[in-house]
């Protein structure tokens, strides 16, 4: 019931999309990872802070509280309707799968850009305390939102941290933070960290912001061992490249013997193909 009130009182103040910077899958089945547009949080309250109810802040005040200290969420096979959404494999059954078995993605996106000084201590307070890593993601990019300067020490400090999924909600706050003194985080967290999949994802903020060294760190990621970093590179090498990697990539889509890696490459050469002559 929690989530069917949460999701009905994120109803109430939907608006305009605000897309995140660069968009990420958040998780799926190796047959399907790669095929799949991403999920992105919407902001509502970006727009419209005045006009939000203040027991809509209240309810999601007590929610974030509540997860705090929860243990990491995950789909409950007792419960028929999370069972259900599971086995569905379609991008809109995607979308509701991970909005929905991820009470984090919920409270990010109810309470992202927020300028309530009491939310946004509640957020501070839980991107530095919480012990549930999905609680303290959440808040991270809750506060990015708001565009504040202040937290740019709050982001880089979680930069360092043991968990991966803090470390990549840190890397996504400060590119939705956008201030240009981040491309030093960019670059160090594209050639030193500890996951692949946060190195990928700072190598395309790199080239995003306009360092192109972070396409060179991308065109390397396709010859990884792992199919992984191969799909995830080429998904932002086909997002943002040009000419010669259509050519380059058109090499690599012959060789490939993953099937995921194979869909994602091809996928990628159909979104550069009008870019194919350029040089």
């Amino acid at each position: 019931m929690n989530k069917i009130l949460l999701a009905a009182l994120l109803a109430l103040t939907a608006a305009s999309a605000v897309a995140a910077p660069l968009p990420v899958n958040l998780g799926a089945d190796s047959g399907t990872l790669f095929s799949l547009e991403p999920l992105t949080i919407t902001a509502p309250r970006v727009k419209q802070e005045d006009l939000i109810d203040p027991r809509i802040n209240a309810h999601l005040i007590r929610l974030l509280q509540q997860r705090m200290d929860a243990r990491p969420d995950t789909l409950a096979s007792s419960d028929a309707s999370l069972f259900n959404l599971a086995r569905l494999s379609t991008l809109t059954g995607y979308s509701l799968k991970t909005r929905y078995t991820e009470l984090g993605f919920l409270l990010t996106e109810g309470l992202a850009g927020t300028k309530d000084y009491q939310l946004q201590r509640e957020l501070e307070n839980a991107a530095r305390l919480a012990k549930n890593v999905q609680t303290r993601a959440a808040a991270l990019v809750a506060l990015a939102y708001a565009k504040d300067m202040r937290y740019l020490s709050l982001f880089q400090g979680a930069l360092n941290d043991r968990s991966v999924t803090v470390r990549f909600a840190a890397l996504e706050s400060l590119l939705i933070l956008g201030d240009p003194s981040i491309q030093l985080q960019l670059g160090g967290a594209a050639r030193n960290d500890q996951s692949v999949a946060v190195q990928i994802y700072a190598a395309a903020g790199m080239w995003r912001k306009g360092d192109s060294f972070g396409k060179e760190i991308l065109l390397r990621f396709l010859d990884h061992q792992d199919w992984f970093a191969r799909a995830m590179a080429a998904y932002y090498l086909g997002e943002m490249g040009g000419g010669y990697e259509y050519r380059r990539m058109t090499q690599y889509l012959e060789r490939e013997t993953d099937p995921s890696t194979k869909a994602e490459l091809a996928t990628a050469l159909m979104k550069l193909h009008p870019k194919k002559d350029e040089n």
